[in-house]
């Protein structure tokens, strides 16, 4: 791939879904930055507050833009925590799967932002 991303993102994916496009990567990144994160961060209040019909419905929403921004290795993490709200695990349990895929989100948040911006440049 020549625009050269991160290896954290599913290159074979994101070569495939949009070849060597750096404007369309840009637009899928800036609107997983900007939408995206923001609606999974409320997951976290909606689990807390034991809200599990709009926990099941944010967290079902957001599964697509997981694969859409090259996170295809977060997306089954995502479906796990959506079967569980859906099957009312107990909230603890359902808290403590979000926290850990958190983690993991906010460690690609830095990448996503680094590569939204270069893109822009191009």
């Amino acid at each position: 791939m020549a625009l050269q991303l991160n290896p954290a993102l599913d290159l074979a994916y994101i070569d495939q879904a949009y070849g060597e496009d750096p404007v369309i990567l840009y637009m899928i990144f800036d609107a997983f930055l900007s939408d995206s994160i923001p609606r999974w961060q409320s997951l976290q209040g909606a689990l807390e507050s034991g809200d599990l019909k709009e926990s099941a419905s944010i967290v079902h929403g957001l599964k697509p833009s997981f694969t859409m921004t090259g996170l295809t290795h977060v997306r089954p993490k995502v479906e796990v925590l959506e079967k569980a709200i859906k099957n009312e695990d107990p909230a603890e349990q359902l808290i403590e799967m979000y926290r850990n895929i958190s983690v993991e989100i906010n460690e690609l948040i830095p990448i996503l932002e680094a590569e939204s911006e270069r893109l822009k440049q191009l």
